[in-house]
């Protein structure tokens, strides 16, 4: 399994290069023109792969932090606003509900993205026949 640490929370996605047709540009130059691959840098194409795959993940385990944290607060607020009043209590109760099933939401797409580590590093080790680390 492959665990991934991120040091700062990101909300919003940071393209290669600045921008996405950037970031593009750069993809198609490091895979080169031919059909076969054979043109492909796959160590350059790998670090840069990396790093997108890790700016999606990041984006995605700050959202989940977020929305755990939330649902949390909500739930105690719930309860401690329901003393005073029932019916503001079950609203405040129902964000909470929401904000957990975010979480949850979060919590399958990080799984998602932590498998297309194992498939992207799976194909480049196929087209190279190199053993590349997986950390």
């Amino acid at each position: 399994m492959i665990y991934r640490e991120f040091d700062k929370l990101k909300f919003k996605r940071t393209y290669i290069g600045g921008s996405k047709q950037e970031e593009l540009k750069r993809f198609k130059k490091v895979q080169g023109t031919k059909e076969d691959n054979s043109e492909c840098n796959w160590i350059e194409y790998r670090k840069m792969l990396k790093q997108y795959l890790d700016d999606k993940l990041n984006i995605i385990l700050s959202w989940k932090y977020l929305s755990g944290i939330l649902r949390i607060s909500f739930l105690i607020f719930a309860l401690l606003i329901s003393i005073i009043s029932i019916s503001i209590g079950i609203f405040v109760l129902l964000v909470a509900v929401i904000f957990h099933i975010l979480f949850w939401h979060f919590k399958c797409l990080e799984q998602k993205k932590l498998s297309e580590y194992n498939f992207s590093l799976n194909i480049i080790n196929q087209q190279t026949g190199l053993n590349l680390n997986k950390n």
